[in-house]
C-alpha cells in the first residue's frame, strides 16, 4: 500500500490544503481504516476500486467520486484488492468558494459527485480512470476546481479564517460567547455565517477542533492521569473526556493510543 501526500499548484493552495493519495495492489489484502473527524470537507475520486464504507446493517460501496461535509461521527472503510483513489483536502474557509449551497446541508454524510454536478462529472471520472499518470489525474481534477470556483465574499471569507484561528489558537478551548465577541457579530449571526461557509456551527467545530488537539498530543500522554488530561483540554471531568472522546472515534483514549502514532498532518 502506498499513501502520500502532494501540495496543490497555483493559488488552489490558498483554499486547500493538499491531495492525499492512496493505492493498494491485489497482494495487500484487506484494508480497514477507521475515519474520525478533522473539520475538513474533502472530495473523493476513486480511479480504481471504490472503498466500501461498513455500516452496522450492511456495507456500502463509495460512487466514483463523492464529498464528504464535516463529520462529528467516525466510519469505518475498507478496501480489497486493486484500489487507487486522490482525496482533496480543503481548508475550513475552502469548500464555500467552489460550492454554492449551504455547505451544513452536506454535514455528516457524503454525496455521489453526480447528485451536485450531474452527468457531466461521469466525464471527469473517465479522464482520471483513463489518465497514465498521477500527475495528470490531479491535473484533472485541478482543471475541474478552477472551473467551479467561484470566490464568496472577503468579508465573509475573512470571518471564517478569523474564527477558525481563534478556535485553533484556543485548542477548541473558547466559548461561543467569546468567539462572537471576538469577531464582533452576534452569535445568531455567527452561527449562520459558520453554518453556510464553513459547514458547522462553532459550537460543533469547537467540538471537533478539541478534539483533534487530544489527538494530537496523545503520543506524549505518559503516564499522565486520564482526569489531568481531561482539565489540560477543557473537559469538566475525566468521564466527559472518555465519553466525548469515544462518541467522535469509537475508542476510548487508551484504546486510541494503543493503535499506534496518527498521521498528525491530517489534523492540523
Amino acid at each position: 500500500m502506498h499513501f502520500f501526500y502532494v501540495k496543490p499548484s497555483g493559488f488552489l493552495a490558498r483554499y486547500i490544503k493538499h491531495y492525499w493519495i492512496l493505492e493498494a495492489e491485489e497482494s495487500d489484502g484487506e484494508i480497514c481504516e477507521r475515519v474520525i473527524p478533522t473539520g475538513n470537507i474533502e472530495l473523493m475520486f476513486h480511479y480504481r476500486k471504490p472503498f466500501v464504507v461498513k455500516g452496522a446493517e450492511y456495507p456500502v460501496c463509495q460512487p466514483r467520486s463523492l464529498i464528504s461535509g464535516i463529520s462529528s461521527n467516525y466510519t469505518d472503510v475498507s478496501t480489497c484488492g486493486k484500489s487507487g483513489v486522490i482525496a482533496v483536502t480543503f481548508y475550513p474557509h475552502g469548500a464555500c468558494n467552489f460550492l454554492d449551497f449551504p455547505l451544513s446541508e452536506i454535514e455528516n454524510t457524503s454525496i455521489d459527485l453526480e447528485d451536485i454536478f450531474n452527468k457531466r462529472i461521469k466525464e471527469i471520472e473517465e479522464r482520471i480512470c483513463l489518465a497514465s499518470t498521477l500527475e495528470k489525474r490531479i491535473e484533472i481534477i485541478e482543471l475541474f476546481l478552477v472551473e467551479q470556483f467561484e470566490p464568496v465574499d472577503r468579508r465573509d471569507l475573512m470571518l471564517i479564517q478569523n474564527g477558525v484561528g481563534l478556535i485553533n489558537r484556543s485548542k477548541g478551548q473558547i466559548s461561543t460567547t467569546d468567539l462572537s465577541s471576538s469577531l464582533f457579530l452576534t452569535s445568531r449571526s455567527l452561527e449562520r455565517k459558520f453554518s453556510t461557509l464553513l459547514g458547522k456551527t462553532p459550537k460543533q467545530f469547537i467540538r471537533i477542533v478539541r478534539f483533534q488537539k487530544v489527538v494530537q498530543n496523545l503520543s506524549s500522554f505518559g503516564n499522565k492521569q486520564l482526569t489531568q488530561m481531561a482539565y489540560d483540554n477543557g473537559y469538566f471531568d475525566q468521564a466527559h473526556f472518555v465519553k466525548d472522546f469515544k462518541i467522535l472515534s469509537g475508542y476510548t483514549p487508551r484504546e486510541f493510543l494503543s493503535l499506534g502514532p496518527c498521521q498528525s498532518d491530517y489534523f492540523e
